[in-house]
């Protein structure tokens, strides 16, 4: 399931994976209409294990968007909510984290990025403003050494809670294009208990 899907294109990239797992776009229904729109000039065929599930976050729970589609609720998930928990409210946020504990089976997991409140460089004020100016203001942060209890509070179990240097060591360390982790981002790992 990949929670704010945007422009993503997972199930197109990875066909062979689809053989074995049904993928659920979750996004906002203007961003999903947008894509559909786009992926239809394109000429492009929407695999048969692709859905799209219109949600806005802010009005709507993912729990009940999910009714009516083809999602089972006895089968393990992967959640991946990467890019958009900043931009929603904190109760935004854990109505959705909600939601997955409660319609997904225990050992289905979330994986989500966040931004911590402490960061007031200069970067991070100038990054702010800029997506204030686009309509993107950022909304909520996350303390690292809160985070296990908020999410206990959900259902749900902090795997792991990486930092900018684990992200960079973990997935950074060996690339040579330049690309490096964000010196402001943490990821997220939840199960559902």
């Amino acid at each position: 399931m990949i929670l704010g899907a945007g422009m993503d294109t997972f199930a197109f990239r990875r066909p062979d994976l689809l053989r074995q797992v049904q993928v659920f776009e979750v996004d906002h229904p203007a961003t999903q209409t947008f894509k559909r729109n786009r992926l239809a000039e394109l000429g492009w065929e929407i695999p048969s294990h692709l859905h799209f599930v219109p949600v806005d976050f802010t009005k709507e729970s993912l729990a009940d968007a999910l009714k009516g589609t083809l999602y089972d609720v006895q089968t393990k998930s992967f959640f991946s909510w990467l890019g958009v928990t900043m931009y929603l409210t904190r109760d935004e946020v854990f109505a959705t984290l909600r939601s997955i504990a409660e319609i997904a089976p225990e050992g289905s997991a979330v994986i989500f990025d966040y931004f911590v409140p402490e960061e007031d460089t200069p970067h991070m004020k100038e990054m702010r403003e800029d997506l204030r100016k686009i309509g993107e203001p950022m909304k909520t942060t996350f303390d690292p050494s809160t985070l296990a209890f908020e999410l206990e509070s959900l259902g749900l179990r902090l795997h792991e809670n990486l930092s900018p240097s684990d992200i960079q060591e973990r997935y950074f360390q060996s690339r040579t294009d330049g690309y490096y982790a964000s010196k402001h981002v943490r990821f997220a790992w939840a199960v559902v208990e």
